[in-house]
């Protein structure tokens, strides 16, 4: 691996509009269990005569908006749960002016908590909250810390801003997404299998120099890649960064 490593270094160094692509593996890195592959989640759930997806759906929060922030409290909110040394890469790159941000998959926010401020959330996060009816926002952690399922100023049912099953995504985030991605002169995957749309869609725009993939499974888009790390993604940017 160390003179992938070096050739990643030198492809870095030598970059100056890096756009970031990560998928549910980054969250993985910092605890957080990907949604498609929980451990037993799906086995819990179905016991109940319930699917994950239809927890996750616009359906759910119709019929059971409390049952549905009940199960948000539950599965998605994770208040021990910290950017790792790969979000504060990607936001560290920012600042230096080198990266024209991130494009995620994930819901977690943990990007922007790291300290990126050009992230595309193709799927939204659940860091941002809001009434259904009046639309009075409320933060992650006001919604945790007062275990709140219902609008403070109204009483209707609060949601978090993420793109629901039966949802269509946000046309500007995908625009602004398909911008970074053709603009880059570097494209880093980091953690994604690239083959759930958009993602598979939004990485064939990409038309710069360099290619750098870093996911434990194959993807797709391997043979297409300058550089692929089938490696643990929080190792080979300790090993960058040494």
């Amino acid at each position: 691996m160390a003179s992938n490593i070096e050739q990643l270094k030198e492809i870095i160094n030598n970059s100056n509009k890096i756009t970031f692509f990560t998928g549910a593996g980054i969250s993985v890195a910092s605890g957080i269990p990907d949604f498609r592959s929980m451990g037993g989640l799906f086995d819990e759930i179905s016991k109940d005569g319930y699917s994950p997806e239809y927890l996750l759906s616009a359906d759910y929060l119709q019929d059971d908006p409390t049952g549905f922030m009940n199960f948000c409290h539950k599965r998605l909110l994770y208040t021990d749960k910290q950017p790792n040394n790969v979000h504060q890469w990607i936001a560290d790159l920012e600042k230096s002016n080198q990266s024209l941000g991130a494009i995620t998959q994930n819901i977690d926010g943990l990007h922007s908590v790291a300290g990126s401020e050009k992230v595309d959330e193709l799927h939204g996060t659940l860091n941002h909250f809001y009434c259904t009816n009046c639309h009075k926002d409320y933060s992650q952690s006001y919604v945790i810390s007062n275990d709140l399922s219902h609008c403070e100023a109204c009483g209707n049912a609060i949601r978090p801003d993420i793109v629901l099953y039966g949802e269509m995504l946000n046309q500007e985030t995908i625009v602004n997404a398909l911008s970074k991605i053709r603009q880059a002169d570097t494209l880093v995957v980091l953690g994604s299998s690239l083959v759930v749309q958009p993602a598979a869609g939004l990485i064939s725009n990409f038309e710069g120099k360099h290619l750098i993939i870093i996911n434990k499974e194959p993807t797709p888009y391997d043979r297409d890649a300058n550089l692929v790390f089938h490696e643990d993604m929080v190792t080979v940017i300790n090993e960058l960064n040494n």
